[in-house]
């Protein structure tokens, strides 16, 4: 699960210092995200397009919808 949080920065030092003692939660924060740009939004598009016709001429398996939401 992913949650995204607000928080006043005069307060934000104590609650990080808080969270980071707990094991089961991993931290993210803006600055490690970046975003895509569009040619590497476009090349994703065209891959995948790729991938599609490859597996309707049935030379590629692609993984069922239901494998690939349970790995998360």
């Amino acid at each position: 699960m992913k949650i995204t949080l607000d928080i006043n920065d005069n307060k934000a030092t104590a609650f990080l210092n808080f969270i980071k003692s707990l094991d089961f939660i991993k931290i993210h924060s803006q600055e490690d995200y970046e975003e895509p740009t569009k040619q590497e939004i476009l090349n994703s598009i065209k891959q995948g397009m790729e991938e599609a016709q490859l597996h309707k001429e049935g030379k590629i398996e692609l993984q069922s919808a239901r494998d690939f939401l349970n790995e998360f």
